[in-house]
């Protein structure tokens, strides 16, 4: 695991905008909880800021699956990604905001699919029809898996590790590299050291994270390696890189994956960043713009 620099004042200042900022809604909140519930219900629909601003659009003619393309593209590579949000969120627009960064830095272009949502759909629909999207973007592409970059964030990061897993276990051709950010490993959220984070993280709290879980989790159980990947084997994976920030409330279980990455012999490479909260490459501060150097960087690299 590589640490990295010092904390930026901007990046301390932003952690009590967002705690003010209440990114997550307090689903313990039965008024909260019922307007996502009907949210899930909805279609999603591009706002026309987020295509104004970010050149997204349709893929394939598909409302669920967006596209952002760079002015220039490099073909060599495709970029798969899979946001955040709990599996109950829609992306925001500061998922919009890193992913066109990605897309001019790297030259690539990055495919979005907008996955059906909890509580009204759950883990197994959710991850079947997320391996279905993935394998007609192959189709649709002409391409092989092994030109694809699987990235996501939070839940999406834990989706993307659902996907592998049945990549592998159905004898699919595999993706070239996996980057995580902020990963959600372990839905169970049984890890004792997050209670210890919890004080320090502005975004999010271990109690909504469990409602949002249960919403999600539909007839397997929490500890399910297809839900929470924190108990599935990774041996003769593609390489899998995770960038997490040590006042994530999620950053303890990066830590133990790692672990068991080290004693599986898994390729697995965790990068620290002191002070950093969840999704912070999002954030337009020091350190998410060295988040997004160091992942371009991976994918230029591989």
């Amino acid at each position: 695991m590589a640490p990295k620099r010092q904390v930026s004042t901007t990046g301390r200042l932003m952690k009590y905008i967002l705690q003010g900022l209440h990114v997550l809604p307090d689903l313990t909140n039965e008024r909260a909880y019922q307007r996502a519930v009907i949210a899930s219900q909805k279609p999603y629909r591009l706002a026309f800021l987020n295509r104004l601003l970010f050149g997204a659009t349709e893929y394939n003619g598909r409302n669920d699956v967006l596209e952002i393309s760079p002015k220039y593209v490099d073909d060599r590579q495709l970029i798969f990604y899979l946001h955040g949000g709990g599996y109950w969120d829609q992306p925001s627009i500061m998922h919009y905001r890193l992913l066109k960064k990605l897309a001019d830095q790297t030259q690539h272009r990055i495919i979005m699919p907008i996955y059906p949502k909890a509580p009204q759909h759950q883990a197994q629909e959710t991850i079947q029809w997320t391996k279905e999207a993935f394998l007609e973007t192959l189709e649709k592409e002409q391409i092989d898996a092994n030109q694809i970059v699987l990235m996501g964030d939070s839940a999406g990061a834990g989706l993307a590790l659902s996907l592998l897993q049945q990549l592998r276990d159905e004898k699919l051709s595999l993706p070239k590299q996996l980057i995580l950010i902020s990963p959600w490993f372990d839905i169970s959220d049984t890890n004792h050291e997050m209670k210890a984070v919890q004080p320090f993280d502005p975004m999010f709290e271990v109690a909504v994270l469990d409602i949002m879980a249960a919403g999600y989790q539909g007839k397997l159980d929490l500890d399910d390696p297809l839900i929470s990947p924190l108990y599935a084997d990774f041996a003769n994976m593609p390489a899998i890189n995770v960038i997490t920030g040590t006042y994530d409330v999620l950053h303890p279980d990066a830590v133990k994956f790692q672990e068991l990455a080290d004693d599986g012999g898994w390729d697995v490479h965790t990068t620290i960043y002191p002070e950093m909260y969840h999704d912070f490459p999002e954030i337009p501060i020091p350190e998410g713009k060295a988040a997004i150097r160091q992942m371009t960087q991976l994918i230029k690299e591989r």
